[in-house]
């Protein structure tokens, strides 16, 4: 979420949601390459495209030094489908 910059999103993608898939290293770090959206509602395609771009670069930038996830559980995430609403993240 803290890196998540909604600030530079169009008025019609700050109304778009968009979900992502992305596959992640043993270390945490997700894999840039395999980031994708696979589903998005709200907006236009440009404003869909949009929100992806500021999605991609959040987990992007998040993710450059790894997430504290349980390497133990790692079949449990080593893809995540994460949901990406700026609506709610302007409440916040």
């Amino acid at each position: 979420m803290q890196c998540w910059n909604v600030g530079s999103l169009s008025s019609e993608a700050l109304q778009t949601v968009v979900t992502i898939s992305v596959q992640m290293s043993r270390d945490g770090r997700p894999e840039t390459g395999s980031i994708r959206m696979i589903e998005s509602r709200g907006g236009s395609d440009a404003a869909a495209r949009q929100a992806y771009e500021a999605a991609r670069r959040a987990v992007i930038r998040c993710g450059a030094n790894g997430y504290d996830l349980p390497e133990e559980s790692y079949d449990h995430w080593r893809e995540l489908e994460i949901t990406f609403n700026p609506e709610e993240m302007r409440l916040r």
